[in-house]
């Protein structure tokens, strides 16, 4: 069984950032595309964490409707977002 998303800091603290940031009144999220391009295909990089979080919200949040996808949506976002400022 994969590991459920709510038990990852990676995604957790994320959407804390995501959910802090809306709470103050952003409203937009910048993404230098080329900094992504560079890291997005990494073994441990945000897409496949995506796609394992999004398995473990399947397999353990089907049944409910998978309400977790949003959130790691969000969350992956905010990573994405951070990535782009680092560059």
């Amino acid at each position: 069984m994969t590991k459920h998303w709510s038990s990852d800091p990676y995604f957790v603290e994320a959407l804390d950032k995501y959910t802090t940031m809306r709470e103050n009144g952003r409203k937009t999220l910048e993404l230098d595309l080329e900094a992504i391009e560079d890291v997005i295909s990494n073994g441990d990089g945000p897409a496949y964490r995506l796609l394992e979080a999004m398995v473990g919200i399947q397999e353990t949040e089907g049944y409910e409707g998978c309400r977790g996808a949003p959130r790691v949506l969000l969350a992956t976002l905010e990573r994405l977002s951070e990535i782009s400022k680092k560059s």
